[in-house]
């Protein structure tokens, strides 16, 4: 019995020493680990602590402010012009048509498609243009689509 439980208590012994040197390079690890973050947080700290207490970067960045703000007091001036409010209008017309061409003509070639099975079509000046087939998922009835 005696070498029975020789035998048996080996590889726990081995198995006990292999998670302890496990353990003890995990704990040096993580102290390794912490070092090093403390020191990139100390460095980190002294890189702002330069660019603070640099006076010729706070005064650029002062002046930058000041020019930003000038910036954007034109602008708001500018996009209150009767000028540009016409011009936007425009534009926001002519986006409707480009959407409202645009399902049309989705539409027309889905039909055209559907009745050659050909995914191009030739244009009047000689040239030809492809086109893609695109199924869109509509919400259930009762869901509202945002």
């Amino acid at each position: 019995m005696d070498t029975t439980q020789t035998l048996s208590s080996a590889p726990v012994q081995e198995s006990q020493h292999d998670v302890a040197t496990l353990q003890a390079l995990i704990e040096r690890q993580i102290e390794r680990l912490d070092a090093v973050r403390q020191q990139i947080r100390t460095h980190t700290d002294s890189m702002k602590s330069i660019f603070e207490n640099d006076t010729e970067l706070a005064e650029n960045e002062t002046q930058v402010q000041e020019v930003s703000k000038k910036s954007k007091a034109r602008k708001k001036t500018l996009t209150e012009a009767p000028e540009f409010r016409e011009l936007r209008a425009k534009s926001a017309e002519l986006k409707d048509e480009v959407k409202e061409l645009q399902e049309s003509l989705n539409s027309y070639l889905l039909t055209y498609y559907q009745q050659t099975g050909v995914k191009t079509v030739d244009l009047g000046a000689g040239g030809q243009r492809e086109f893609k087939v695109i199924a869109k998922l509509l919400p259930k009835k009762g869901d509202k689509e945002e």
